[in-house]
């Protein structure tokens, strides 16, 4: 440990100016490695203080009083750490080597362990071996198309369907546990806390579950669109100069402050109809008539089917049906824009914008014409893909180039 500092101290006294541009993302790297092994290092190290019982030497009430005496830290924190130690001491090998390694980070940990601890009772330990296995090679990029790491928050929509490479009705088990605990725990920690500050203003918290905030996301987003055009009478695209955030310089929670005061100003006044919200369900037809089972919404989320059942009573669903009698999806040359059945068969196929590596929900993105329509391009679904704004602008500047990679993903290069 003593040489370690010393190095680590030999480091600290370059001075950060001084180093290269190019060296700075593999000092980076090589740091964020080194950290995860230094806390594996402690944290296996406190799984061995807490099975020998040192706090019982010295009289502290446990083994989480003891470290935070040593450390600093609260024992809350510390208590969590310790579950986690035993846990990748006992059963969990893979992760606890890639984690010993620098090839972890404990929030990458925490979300294995948690999805692995909560398998289904039927899996055995080799089903669970494999599928840890399967999620670590995930978490570091080795199983990742494009090499790159997945970070936590990813990690833990993929750790629902941890059990997919083993076995698909296991992983379907394992994908309603977790959402069933997690819907139930986001229903009993929920809250709203609304202040007056006396000047004008209110101010406030809220705690709200998954599906509510997607819910609340998607309107907001709806209001806060940064391309909102119209057209004048003589038909010519307009835009608004004094939308927020067009030159007025706001960010984007002042507009969607905007955008929620919008919300709240046209809440109906005579009671409360059906949920407005229209969102693209897909849910087998067994989940849903037995409620047992997971959906998932055009948003990128995962739910419930009880919670698909709940809300097709009054929510704007719109099933996706497959097998049965089809909408006419391809519309050629007859419409320039593609409509709202072309855009909900697109997200069956896409779960995010097209462009490799980016994350943005279908929900967000715009359709983009793979040929041109003005250049004769059609208007159908072998011609289109979802792009997020932003790759939707590149997709349309001469200076990139769009094409599709071998795995079949999008990718821009540089025009020469």
């Amino acid at each position: 440990m003593a040489g370690a500092q010393d190095l680590v101290r030999e480091a600290s006294a370059v001075p950060a100016a001084t180093v290269a541009t190019d060296e700075l993302g593999e000092a980076i790297t090589a740091l964020a490695a080194l950290e995860s092994q230094v806390v594996a290092l402690r944290m296996s190290l406190s799984a061995e203080a807490d099975a020998r019982r040192v706090a019982d030497e010295t009289a502290h009430t446990g083994t989480d009083a003891w470290l935070a005496q040593l450390t600093g830290d609260t024992r809350q924190a510390l208590a969590g750490g310790l579950r986690i130690a035993r846990l990748l001491q006992e059963k969990y090998d893979a992760t606890r080597e890639a984690f010993a390694a620098g090839r972890l980070r404990l929030p990458q940990v925490r979300v294995i362990v948690d999805a692995a601890e909560q398998a289904p009772p039927e899996a055995t330990p080799e089903q669970v071996r494999a599928a840890e296995e399967q999620l670590v090679a995930r978490a570091t990029g080795d199983a990742t198309r494009s090499g790159r790491p997945v970070d936590a928050r990813r990690l833990r929509q993929v750790a629902r369907r941890m059990f997919d490479p083993v076995d698909r009705e296991l992983a379907d088990r394992h994908e309603a546990i977790l959402l069933g605990r997690e819907t139930r725990s986001a229903e009993a920690e929920t809250f709203f806390a609304l202040h007056d500050n006396g000047n004008g203003t209110f101010s406030g918290r809220f705690l709200i579950p998954e599906l509510h905030g997607q819910l609340l996301r998607h309107a907001l987003d709806r209001l806060t669109s940064p391309r909102r055009l119209s057209r004048d009478r003589a038909g010519t695209l307009v835009t608004d100069p004094t939308a927020l955030g067009t030159d007025t310089g706001a960010n984007i929670y002042e507009v969607r402050g905007a955008a929620f005061l919008e919300l709240v100003e046209h809440l109906p006044t005579t009671g409360h109809g059906p949920n407005s919200t229209e969102l693209l369900v897909t849910v087998g037809l067994d989940a849903l008539m037995s409620g047992l089972g997971t959906a998932g919404l055009d948003t990128g989320v995962r739910i419930t089917a009880g919670d698909a059942r709940r809300l097709a009573c009054e929510a704007g669903l719109v099933p996706a049906v497959l097998g049965g009698p089809s909408v006419p999806l391809d519309l050629g040359r007859r419409r320039r824009l593609h409509d709202g059945n072309q855009r909900r068969a697109l997200s069956l196929v896409h779960d995010t914008c097209a462009i490799a590596g980016c994350d943005r929900p279908v929900a967000w993105c715009e359709i983009h014409h793979l040929r041109p329509w003005s250049r004769g391009g059609r208007t159908d679904l072998a011609s289109a893909i979802p792009a997020c704004g932003h790759h939707h602008r590149r997709a349309h500047d001469a200076r990139w180039d769009l094409r599709r990679r071998s795995d079949g993903e999008w990718a821009f290069h540089r025009r020469r």
